[in-house]
């Protein structure tokens, strides 16, 4: 396929699943008796720019079906009404459309059939003009006879004429992360810019004004791009009635789902991914959460149960909520959730389940613990509230924009750390503790809460806290916990660096975030802090008998991000390091510094090469026998015995890395 007809395809199939997505709410709506002329009108339109697209393309499947359906809502058209019981087969035809669009290889043989059954009795009834359509309301306007179909068609056909100037624009989702990916590098160069020019008050006035026009010219830049990635929730709300309905139909319960707020917008990779886990939350509402109409009438609630999806913005992050009126948790489970500290910590545990019996949709424990390893996929959180008999509500709270993310910055042991800002309630200032079962607590407005050291937290090594020191008060997945830190350095708006597959061995980090200064923070996902688990950078307590200085560690590395981020590590795991650019910066470093005790280089680099470096350092008098460990993403046995063959000690794939591993390697290496 060349490039213009893999974008063209791509053109059709974000196009195609629009219209289908409005397809399935218009013959919903017909299913519910709530349509109308301008419902039918809508459906034939969508359908007749499918199969025109499909043709267009030679998409020979995807063109029969479609045709198929046309017939049928033209049949419709010309019979001045439209019943019901058509939805259900046209909404088959919809899902298989569906699938075929977005590249299963489904036959579409049997849904014709059904469409041609459909339209066969649709043709043998007999007419009724005073039926009126399927709400009741006066018959939808047939074509006039010989009438074309309408003239909208094409891969690039709207459902409606738009106005001059608001056509939409597709771009490839490529072109706009690189846009971010240079506004990122914009924002660091100014950053540093502005580090190294000093404070406001040391530049004069005209230079001061050429900065803040920068800055705002800067801002509404990354705003802009920020914006080109987001799209409204109701891209992928439009799916989840019929998905309610069908899981309805089939444990023959009466439900009702509300869309609040549909219009907030989210990065447009989060909606992708987030249809599924949305999906998994309604499903088991309504499996698991609303009563079937006979329990609801027993129980003094209407028949019909209530499902609400709402979503609330709160900053750089949005809240999204699934909540029903259902039967709620058990009050053993109210019980289990007072003993072990929540009902997020019950509910979401791999491999719960409260089904009695296991069924292609419930008992199989991947609902709420798969949503919830999603919710912290992203750099965000899941909360569940429920009471016996009172409905269940479930919490995510997601980054607005995956690129973008409000932090605060804290200092713990040298170390630079970020914390999402919609995670943090206050600052105070730990000046005594009291003891709650055996642990430091503090009573905030009337509630005690754990008092715990970040570095105790994150595994870090780090010198004793001072007598007054600043805690965050960090809340997420139901638990509340003061995080206390050396110093609060402010909120942050940042573009969020990936750690890459370098760091995939570090748990319970977003990612990292380069600073004016050109220091690393690293970005930490709240949920680590509140749940009081180490996920990262386990190093061993200072020797009580005195301070040990440790062996000093040179990083050489082309990348500044990843170069910066072993840094981090390193000096997290009590090693004092230096950095070179790549193998001729190293060589000079290591001619100039005798501490240095051991080498971390990478493979890849302009100038001298890490095997380069490795075989100078081999061939050298003086330091012939410094450690070597390469780190690279080269992993095959040919390229580690290449690595081993020039003199490396150790030789690390990145897609192995682990970084407990890399710290033990360095303590033997070095013998610390």
């Amino acid at each position: 396929m060349s490039e213009l007809d893999a974008e063209l395809a791509d053109i059709f199939r974000q196009e195609a699943v629009e219209r289908l997505d409005q397809m399935d709410v218009g013959l919903l709506a017909v299913e519910a008796g709530d349509a109308g002329a301008a419902d039918l009108d809508a459906l034939f339109r969508n359908v007749h720019t499918i199969k025109g697209a499909a043709g267009m393309l030679g998409l020979d499947d995807i063109r029969a079906l479609a045709h198929a359906a046309e017939d049928i809502l033209a049949a419709v058209r010309t019979a001045g009404t439209f019943p019901p019981q058509l939805a259900a087969p046209l909404l088959r035809t919809t899902a298989v459309l569906r699938s075929c669009v977005t590249g299963a290889q489904e036959p579409v043989s049997e849904a014709i059939a059904d469409l041609t059954a459909a339209g066969s009795a649709l043709s043998a009834a007999p007419a009724d003009p005073a039926s009126g359509g399927a709400s009741g309301a006066s018959p939808p306007d047939a074509p006039p006879a010989g009438a074309g179909p309408p003239a909208a068609d094409g891969p690039g056909a709207a459902a409606a004429a738009p106005k001059a100037g608001e056509r939409p624009l597709r771009v490839p989702a490529q072109k706009i992360d690189r846009l971010l990916d240079v506004v990122g590098e914009l924002m660091q160069s100014r950053g540093q810019t502005a580090h190294s020019l000093g404070g406001e008050g040391q530049l004069s006035p005209e230079l001061a004004d050429v900065l803040a026009g920068g800055d705002r010219m800067l801002s509404e830049l990354k705003d802009t791009a920020i914006g080109m990635r987001t799209l409204p929730l109701a891209a992928i709300t439009r799916r989840l009635p019929l998905a309610v309905r069908d899981i309805a139909l089939e444990t023959g319960k009466e439900v009702e789902l509300t869309v609040a707020g549909a219009d907030t917008e989210l990065d447009r990779v989060i909606l992708e991914s987030l249809h599924d886990p949305l999906a998994h939350l309604l499903s088991n509402a309504v499996i698991h959460g609303i009563e079937s109409p006979a329990e609801r009438e027993r129980a003094g609630k209407p028949r019909g149960g209530q499902l609400e999806v709402r979503a609330v913005p709160r900053g750089s992050l949005v809240e999204i909520v699934v909540a029903d009126d259902g039967r709620g948790i058990s009050p053993e489970v109210a019980e289990q959730a007072r003993r072990e500290g929540s009902l997020t910590d019950v509910l979401a545990r791999p491999g719960y389940s409260t089904a009695a019996e296991l069924t292609d949709r419930a008992g199989r424990g991947v609902g709420l613990d798969a949503v919830n390893s999603y919710a912290r996929s992203l750099g965000g959180s899941l909360e569940v509230r429920s009471e016996p008999g009172h409905g269940m509500a479930i919490h995510l709270l997601l980054p607005v924009a995956l690129a973008q993310l409000e932090v605060l910055l804290f200092e713990r042991g040298q170390a630079v750390y970020g914390v999402p800002l919609g995670a943090v309630e206050e600052v105070v200032l730990i000046t005594g503790t009291i003891t709650l079962e055996g642990r430091p607590a503090l009573d905030i407005r009337g509630q005690a809460l754990p008092v715990a050291d970040v570095a105790a937290l994150l595994g870090a090594e780090a010198p004793p806290l001072g007598a007054r020191s600043p805690a965050l008060l960090v809340s997420a997945g139901g638990r509340r916990v003061l995080a206390v830190c050396d110093a609060v350095l402010g909120e942050h708006e940042t573009l969020v660096k990936s750690l890459g597959p370098l760091f995939r061995g570090i748990e319970g980090y977003l990612g990292a975030a380069i600073l004016g200064d050109g220091r690393i923070a690293l970005l930490v996902e709240p949920l680590v802090l509140t749940r009081g688990t180490a996920h990262a950078l386990r190093v061993s307590a200072p020797d009580a008998a005195g301070p040990v200085v440790a062996p000093k560690v040179l990083v050489v590395e082309d990348s500044f991000t990843v170069r910066e981020l072993q840094r981090s590590i390193l000096e997290a795991g009590g090693y004092p390091v230096v950095t070179a650019r790549d193998g001729r910066d190293a060589l000079g470093v290591i001619g100039t510094d005798p501490e240095i005790a051991l080498v971390v280089t990478d493979l890849d680099m302009p100038q001298l090469d890490g095997l380069e470096l490795t075989r100078a350092i081999r061939a050298a008098d003086q330091r012939s026998s410094l450690p070597v460990i390469i780190v690279t993403s080269r992993g095959s046995e040919e390229d580690r015995h290449r690595g081993i063959e020039a003199g490396a000690d150790a030789y690390v794939a990145k897609h192995d890395f682990d970084q407990q591993a890399l710290l033990a390697t360095v303590e033997r290496l070095v013998g610390r």
